[in-house]
Order: C-alpha cells, then structure tokens, then sequence
C-alpha cells in the first residue's frame, strides 16, 4: 500500500473495523476511494469486543442492576441476615444460573448501542468512507471509482487521459 503507485478503490461489504478501518481510511490517502455497501458496518472495534473489554465494567453494573439479578442478591443478603443458610446456598445456585444469562444480554445491548453509534454512515461523516452505495449500483459504481481514479493518478503526474 505504501509503495502503491495508483488509484486504490476499497469497498466495504460487510463489517469495517479495527486496523482495517485504520488502514483504510479515506482521510489517510488522498488517492484511495473508500465506498460501503448499504447495511455495513463501521468503527475502530466493533461492538461486541467493545462491549467484552473496553466496556467492560458497564456490562457488570447493568447485568448487577437488573432486576432478576438485584431481586436475587436482595434476597441473598436477607437470607442471610435471618440465619438461613439452606435458603442461602438455593439462592446463590439461582443466581449462579441467572447471572450469566443476564450478564449475556446486557453485553449484546451494549454491542449493539456502540455499534449504532459507530456506523458506517458516521464513518462517512468524518471522511473515512466517501460514499454508501446500493448493492445493485456497486459493480457501476465500482467502474467509475476506478475510471475517477486513473484520472486523478494521470492528472497528478501530468499525463492526459488516454
């Protein structure tokens, strides 16, 4: 890429993220054209590893916020008080089952709020992508990427279009 002399045409069609979004960026290379198929996606990780690490300690406070959880914990911290112990060790088996369950949900609403931020139609906002394109116009559209690339290549160094 680096040592690339000539149009580059980069199309999105399904997920965009990480070192490729970096990579392909269209605000890092004057000559590449970025273009994404409708319904892609976008950002710099995507949203379930968003979710998984850097979110981390938010998937914890609304899996231990949600009612099945916190009702369960209640009643642990009750039964425990009373002496209960029996009652005790059922409700921390429950809650050992709901917990994951729960903690599951929370990260796939997590994933997708940061994945409905993080679009391919705000990637276009900031110029990491230059157009979003309908599958029944990307072969077009690709061809002329291409054509207006040649262009601009020849241009720069001077040269006519033949």
């Amino acid at each position: 890429m680096v040592n690339f002399d000539g149009p580059i045409v980069f199309c999105v069609v399904s997920r965009y993220h990480g070192g490729a979004f970096v990579v392909f960026s269209g605000t890092l290379n004057d000559t590449m054209e970025v273009a994404a198929v409708e319904g892609s996606y976008a950002s710099v990780i995507g949203g379930a590893p968003a979710a998984a690490v850097v979110f981390s300690a938010e998937v914890r406070k609304r899996t231990a916020a949600d009612p099945r959880v916190a009702d369960l914990q209640a009643a642990i911290a009750e039964a425990t008080a009373s002496g209960a112990d029996d009652k005790v060790s059922a409700l921390r088996a429950r809650l050992g089952s709901v917990w994951p369950a729960v903690h599951a949900e929370k990260l796939g609403q997590l994933a997708d709020e940061f994945d409905s931020v993080h679009s391919i139609e705000r990637a276009r906002e900031v110029g990491s992508v230059h157009a979003i394109v309908s599958a029944s116009r990307l072969r077009s559209y690709l061809i002329d990427a291409v054509r207006r690339g040649m262009q601009r290549t020849l241009a720069a160094r001077g040269e006519a279009p033949g």
